[in-house]
């Protein structure tokens, strides 16, 4: 049976038939599935970082692990341009209005290039040729969480 297409029921009295939905088909338990799914998927989406709210305080740019530039809030919004050398690549970066990104770069794929602007925490552009990573900070000082590299602490 197609689930997409009504199903014709004969009404006994009136010898009509009446076309009966999908839905009239599912059970209580269907409906209360549907609805705990519903749920977990709002509160998932609801809470995701993108949509906290958290406010960005800067932006680091990370070459091989170690930070070789940081900018503050007040850096990104007025804005400017730096330009570094990675791996025997040349790469532009250019921030303003609290965004900060890669304009060029003559690394093969420029997938850095094409990442286009980031402003929000947690959000990162990374050229994997020239080993770079910039990354929008949300705590206060700026610096970046070294809590994240931690799995587990054992005492």
């Amino acid at each position: 049976m197609d689930i997409g297409t009504p199903v014709e029921k004969v009404d006994n009295t009136t010898n009509k038939r009446q076309s009966v939905r999908w839905y009239h088909w599912l059970k209580w338990g269907d409906w209360l599935i549907y609805g705990l799914v519903g749920t977990l998927s709002a509160i998932l989406l609801l809470s995701s970082p993108a949509i906290s709210g958290d406010a960005a305080s800067g932006a680091v740019l990370i070459r091989d692990g170690e930070t070789i530039h940081r900018w503050s809030l007040q850096e990104l919004e007025e804005g400017g341009s730096l330009a570094v050398d990675a791996h025997d690549y040349h790469y532009q970066i250019d921030y303003s209005d609290g965004r900060i990104r890669f304009v060029s770069a003559d690394c093969p794929d420029k997938v850095c290039v094409t990442s286009g602007w980031i402003s929000r925490p947690g959000q990162i552009a990374v050229c994997v040729p020239g080993h770079l990573m910039l990354k929008i900070n949300s705590d206060a000082t700026g610096e970046t969480d070294q809590s994240e590299d931690v799995d587990v602490i054992i005492k």
